[in-house]
């Protein structure tokens, strides 16, 4: 593979392990200004190094220099365009690095989804066909959105009918909202007033599939157990709302089993690094170390900010983590939920987070008490 970059006279250029630059010569440097590239000639090379060495470059006052961890400088361009040409090669270097990143986060999703696809059956199962999810208008909802980066949109944004022929619907103000999805056929359906597009017969089935994919002890952080009633949240500890939520959801813990799918929804890359750590222990250790992500002194505490977690020592434990994170994305997906924190009853409902502060409120509801939050009634 050969990656590119040209800033002004000066081409960078990495092929295979090797990075070179070089300078074109014009035939007229008086219109250099003007014409940079009119009535070229010809290009002389600079230097070819190996890139596995990691070398830093560095401009003093005559030019350009490199340096590896044990060796003195070395100059590679002397000339008072150094600084051009250190700006071609660190465009160079960023825009390879942002590559293999995409790549290494894809080949880890890769290799764990290709690891564990029979527990990946269990969480999955049928739902992988069905087409991307929705938007929704859900209070203090983090929506998924096609970026990396979020921002709050100002004053209305659009929305597409989870149905054909149905009225749009408005979010409410400072909602972050999901891009129209491109959706196979599908027979009509009542959409639900949650905001949530899987059909009501697939929901019912959810419970049956968390529960199975939970007891296999590799995707999940059980808050509490021994309780009557459970209920699955998908989460990001990069998430915004995820953060307000995370003390209600604590609380529910007492009332409730509460099991924790983790996902990268919205920290992406950072996401993944925070949880793999976390991932990696074993299952009864992983709602301590949950919990310290969100503690005031690791910084989440305040929303927005980012866990830094240590690092897991054994590869193979961190690539089972990141394949358990990339199992939950896909099902994250398959079942359409709309944005993090969602959180689901074992009855197949969605928790909305207003009954979640409140333990009589929340065992009200999971008895049926609100029905008008209920889509089976």
């Amino acid at each position: 593979m050969t990656v590119l970059r040209r800033e002004g006279l000066f081409v960078a250029e990495i092929t295979g392990g090797l990075l070179s630059a070089r300078r074109y010569v014009t035939l007229d440097e008086v219109k250099l200004d003007k014409k940079p590239f009119a009535g070229m000639a010809a290009s002389a090379p600079i230097f070819v190094i190996p890139i596995r060495e990691t070398p830093w470059f560095v401009v003093h006052s005559d030019g350009l220099y490199a340096q590896n961890a044990h060796d003195a400088l070395t100059p590679l361009y002397r000339g008072e365009d150094a600084v051009q040409l250190l700006r071609c090669i660190t465009d160079l270097l960023t825009t390879v690095e942002s590559k293999i990143s995409v790549r290494r986060v894809l080949r880890d999703y890769g290799y764990g989804i290709a690891s564990a696809f029979l527990a990946a059956m269990l969480v999955v199962g049928a739902s992988v066909a069905y087409d991307a999810y929705t938007s929704s208008s859900t209070h203090l909802l983090t929506t998924v959105d096609a970026h990396p980066v979020f921002h709050p949109e100002a004053g209305a944004a659009r929305f597409t009918p989870a149905e054909p022929g149905s009225a749009p619907k408005m979010p409410a103000p400072g909602m972050r909202t999901v891009p129209p999805a491109v959706t196979s056929e599908q027979s009509p359906a009542v959409a639900p007033a949650d905001g949530w597009s899987l059909p009501l017969s697939v929901r019912a089935e959810l419970p049956a599939r968390l529960s199975k994919a939970a007891s296999r002890g590799l995707f999940t952080v059980p808050l509490s157990s021994g309780h009557a009633r459970t209920i699955y949240v998908f989460a990001d500890p990069a998430c915004p709302n995820c953060q307000r939520m995370e003390r209600h959801i604590e609380t529910a813990a007492g009332t409730v089993n509460v099991v924790i799918f983790p996902v990268t929804i919205e920290g992406r890359e950072d996401s993944l690094k925070t949880l793999t750590p976390v991932m990696a222990l074993p299952e009864a250790e992983r709602p301590a170390a949950w919990k310290r992500l969100f503690a005031a002194d690791t910084g989440v505490g305040v929303p927005g900010s980012t866990a830094v977690s240590p690092a897991v020592s054994d590869e193979n434990q961190a690539e089972t983590a990141r394949g358990a994170i990339g199992v939950n994305e896909v099902a994250f997906r398959a079942y359409r939920l709309p944005g993090t924190p969602w959180t689901i009853s074992d009855d197949g409902r969605y928790v909305p987070q207003s009954v979640l502060s409140s333990p009589a409120a929340l065992t009200d509801f999971l008895n049926g008490g609100d029905v008008t939050r209920c889509p089976y009634n």
